[in-house]
């Protein structure tokens, strides 16, 4: 009996270390995380906060919120980067955002009019579903929330592409010693093309996941929230 007692202490004393353990754990990544927004908010750059804690996103400067947008939900592959503060590197998208004007010569008024595409700058030319790289190596994929049937069709066929292609891609990088992080966003169709109209390249990104997300190890497949 004192054996069976004296093993269930010991059990007892390893689970409330565990947690101690992940406590602290939590407690240094919110203090590097608020240290590096803090210092983001002191230089007066422009940053984009994506704090998955309160399933939003906010456009900031100097600590202040100049954009928020809400994020419906998410999924995840991989494991944040140790690194608090990354940078965009590139906006990926199917078909670039153009817009065809006719132009006319004024000088030769018997000329017709030459159809030219020209990058679009408007909101409304912005697209609804894209990735955007991180420097670290983060993709973050944005795709809008389906409304009609056949958008919730298609949407169900990309979750299902999106978990059968991701330990294929995982694999892959992982044989070039480049592990694969991707944050898969689902926004309004609004919320998502003012987002890749305000997230320039260059601009700071942060990402604060819950506790419990970033905790787990990097072999974790997946996460659909």
């Amino acid at each position: 009996m004192r054996i069976i007692l004296f093993i269930i202490i010991q059990l007892l004393g390893a689970a409330s270390m565990a947690m101690a353990d992940d406590r602290v754990e939590n407690l240094l990544q919110a203090n590097v995380l608020l240290q590096a927004e803090f210092d983001l908010a002191r230089s007066g750059e422009l940053y984009l906060l994506i704090d998955m804690q309160v399933n939003q996103l906010q456009l900031k400067a100097s600590g202040l919120a100049l954009q928020t947008w809400r994020v419906d939900r998410y999924r995840r592959w991989g494991h944040p980067s140790a690194l608090p503060v990354s940078r965009l590197k590139s906006k990926s998208v199917f078909y670039k955002p153009e817009r065809n004007v006719q132009v006319v010569n004024m000088t030769e008024p018997g000329v017709e009019a030459v159809s030219k595409s020209f990058k679009a700058l408007e909101l409304t030319d912005m697209p609804t579903s894209y990735a955007m790289d991180l420097v670290n190596g983060t993709t973050i994929s944005v795709r809008s929330i389906p409304v009609a049937w056949f958008e919730h069709i298609r949407s169900a066929l990309e979750a299902i592409a999106w978990y059968l292609s991701r330990p294929l891609i995982s694999s892959w990088n992982f044989l070039r010693s480049s592990p694969y992080n991707e944050l898969a966003l689902s926004l309004t169709a609004q919320d998502a093309r003012m987002l890749y109209w305000a997230f320039i390249e260059g601009t700071p990104c942060l990402i604060r996941l819950p506790a419990e997300v970033s905790n787990e190890a990097s072999t974790t497949i997946g996460t659909n929230r």
